[in-house]
């Protein structure tokens, strides 16, 4: 028996070294759309929420050196001031100049805390919004609103945000939205009757529910955009390794094969960094509004994630929710 499991292990082993090798000795990871003009965002004011880490620092550090002036969206302003730091010293040892230190430069980087009476007086434009910070799978608890964590912080946040910045959005027009969801919305539903968790929680089930949202208020949104010149989209990023699953458990014996599984087959930051990056700043989707992307490509969506009667439902209560209606 033991021979047999030594064996099957080894077995596994091997597939999953195979499997990675093939990824690095095969076609190679899909390059950007639009990676090799280090201009095309010249002149284009980002901000991107959730900068400070993983995908969001992925995606800043990216449209950085397509000239884009990043707006590192903050609510722990220490934490972004270091990772702020941390990517101008990697462009710097890159090669690159000090972001924003002459026309030739790198884009600039500013770090802002997420103060939208300070982020409409001080920015004079702002061409695309990224909704990219996000809570994944956390034991039951309420934001400072008493909005159970993960609906709050990646439905309801980024919904108050897009709505506080719209007016600035349509003035810079042509300008973009995107938003970070995740394929997991496959495994939620929108209970109206109980959207606070209260009744009843699954760490699992209300992630997925927050991604749904996600899409459903793309959705919702691009149809109260048309004829605005702006556009919103949403992607998921596959899965990445980042810091976003640090609730999740895993025993200590199993880190080993789950840290070997991970490197195969996840993603890093960069790659999954790739599809907000081109909705961002290709113009290949230029004027293209409400649609679901992955891999830099546009996909199919479940029924429930298309429901204009849900997704209408879902604004408006959404509205109260955050105050914006009484």
């Amino acid at each position: 028996m033991a021979v047999a499991a030594v064996a099957a292990l080894l077995a596994a082993l091997s597939g999953v070294l195979w499997l990675a090798a093939r990824r690095f000795v095969g076609p190679g990871v899909q390059q950007l759309h639009g990676g090799g003009d280090s201009g095309l965002m010249h002149g284009k004011t980002v901000l991107i929420t959730g900068a400070n880490s993983g995908l969001g620092r992925a995606t800043a550090a990216a449209l950085l050196r397509l000239g884009a002036r990043v707006i590192m969206g903050c609510r722990d302003r220490a934490r972004a001031e270091e990772a702020a730091g941390q990517l101008r010293r990697e462009l710097r040892q890159a090669g690159g100049r000090e972001p924003g230190s002459d026309v030739g430069a790198a884009g600039e980087l500013v770090v802002r805390e997420l103060d939208l009476a300070s982020l409409r007086s001080e920015e004079p434009r702002l061409d695309v919004l990224i909704n990219n910070a996000g809570i994944f799978q956390c034991p039951y608890m309420k934001t400072e609103d008493g909005f159970e964590m993960q609906f709050g912080v990646n439905h309801l946040g980024h919904f108050l945000l897009t709505n506080l910045l719209l007016g600035l959005l349509k003035n810079s027009a042509p300008s973009r939205i995107v938003v970070v969801s995740s394929k997991l919305y496959k495994y939620g539903d929108i209970n109206f009757e109980d959207l606070n968790s209260e009744q009843s929680y699954n760490k699992s089930f209300c992630y997925s529910r927050s991604k749904l949202a996600n899409i459903l208020f793309t959705r919702e949104l691009a149809r109260r955009l048309e004829g605005t010149n702006v556009t919103v989209n949403v992607l998921h990023p596959g899965i990445v390794r980042t810091n976003l699953g640090r609730h999740i458990h895993i025993p200590l014996l199993v880190r080993p094969l789950f840290n070997l599984v991970s490197w195969a087959f996840f993603k890093t930051p960069v790659e999954g960094a790739q599809t907000s990056v081109y909705l961002a700043s290709s113009p290949e989707v230029e004027g293209v509004s409400g649609k679901y992307f992955g891999d830099c490509k546009e996909e199919e969506l479940l029924p429930k994630a298309m429901d204009e009667s849900v997704a209408r439902k879902l604004w408006d209560i959404s509205e109260v929710m955050v105050g914006i209606l009484k």
